[in-house]
């Protein structure tokens, strides 16, 4: 009879456990390495944009940018490149995590941190829609806007290591 007990346990534990995990959205484990953006496009109401991102750079100088992430105690960076004479070479550490919205769309969040990974003070949070993930490429959905017309930028992701290096 404790042998029945133990394996309904087990199976109940089991079973509880898978379902959890897929509720959770994705695998942070699946970030782990260094990306590039590959890809920074306009979507919204035809006409020119300009975005100002994160609060640090124009959107051009996300082109080719490498981002590096930490999954197990999701610490990262990002470094922006001098693409144009507009753009000048910045590294960003940060802190990140993945948040369900409750509408059914998962959002990539992140906060800049300092070398001990503590919060910079008046420092304020993003979030990006989450629109692809896999093991090789990631596409963010960043809301921005211009003169006060909204607008989305799609930020393309592609893997270029599982290496990371803060």
């Amino acid at each position: 009879m404790k042998k029945i007990y133990l394996i309904l346990t087990v199976f109940l534990l089991l079973a509880c456990s898978a379902s959890k995990s897929g509720a959770d959205g994705p695998n942070k484990k699946t970030l782990k390495g260094t990306w590039e953006v590959v890809n920074v496009k306009f979507i919204g109401h035809e006409g020119f944009y300009k975005a100002f991102l994160f609060d640090k750079s124009d959107s051009s100088c996300f082109k080719n940018s490498e981002w590096v992430f930490i999954p197990n105690n999701g610490s990262g960076k990002f470094t922006t490149h001098a693409s144009n004479s507009t753009c000048e070479v910045t590294t960003n550490r940060i802190h990140w995590s993945f948040y369900d919205s409750g509408d059914g769309s998962i959002q990539f969040q992140f906060k800049y941190v300092d070398e001990k990974n503590k919060p910079l003070y008046g420092s304020q949070g993003y979030r990006t829609k989450l629109n692809l993930i896999d093991d090789s490429s990631m596409t963010l959905t960043v809301p921005t806007t211009h003169d006060g017309n909204p607008f989305n930028v799609i930020l393309t992701f592609k893997k270029t290591s599982d290496d990371f290096t803060l």
